[in-house]
């Protein structure tokens, strides 16, 4: 009975040691502190009216190289910071492709293209930064 028990134990605490510990994505790009609140009705952000349509955020996040906004969905929004994590040196902003209607971001630079319907990640490499968007009423809250 003893050594089912401890045996039982170590089944336990090898369970937390492989599961218990999510693995973090690597922050690549430096932390600049984003706060952020958009509202939906003003005309600039028309665009965030229609899902899978983006907006970028001038002159915050780091390098002040912006920040996207993205609609996933009819209640779901994301924000990436805008700077490409392959050139963080450089002040690399990506561009939104088809005037952020296409859901996708290029950087003009290295040509890596992040998808906001993969949450910012390319097809190889690190995503973009990404930021907590909280909805209240028509009012989203961008902050880390």
């Amino acid at each position: 009975m003893r050594t089912k028990i401890k045996h039982l134990f170590q089944l336990i605490i090898l369970s937390v040691a492989l599961f218990g510990c999510a693995k973090q994505e690597e922050q690549i790009i430096p932390y600049v502190r984003v706060n952020l609140s958009v509202n939906l009705q003003l005309p600039q952000f028309n665009a965030l009216n229609s899902v899978n349509n983006a907006i970028l955020y001038p002159d915050v996040g780091y390098n002040r190289n912006g920040v996207i906004i993205y609609r996933n969905s009819t209640d779901e929004f994301t924000a990436y910071d805008a700077t490409c994590p392959k050139h963080i040196e450089t002040k690399t902003a990506v561009v939104l492709d088809d005037g952020g209607s296409a859901g996708t971001a290029t950087c003009p630079n290295c040509s890596t293209v992040y998808s906001f319907f993969s949450y910012g990640y390319p097809s190889n490499g690190h995503p973009l930064k990404s930021y907590t968007v909280t909805k209240s009423g028509n009012t989203l809250y961008i902050n880390n």
